[in-house]
């Protein structure tokens, strides 16, 4: 992943993560599925999607039209 890429969407499951990035592709919005294991809940892992920093507003605009929010 690139550097200075915002969080735009987090799920603890993949399938939900892998839906919104594929949403994203569809409107040539290019993201990154980054997954970070919690510490403090051994075995839960959260997954969350970056996009770069000037596609970040139309990209959560996007993912709210298709209620993935």
């Amino acid at each position: 992943m690139k550097e200075n890429w915002v969080k735009i969407f987090s799920s603890l499951e993949l399938i939900q993560v892998k839906l919104a990035e594929d949403i994203l592709k569809q409107h040539g919005i290019e993201s990154h599925i980054f997954n970070k294991p919690d510490s403090a809940f051994p075995g839960t892992t959260f997954v969350e999607l970056y996009t770069l920093p000037e596609k970040a507003e139309e990209a959560v605009k996007i993912l709210k039209e298709h209620e993935m929010e």
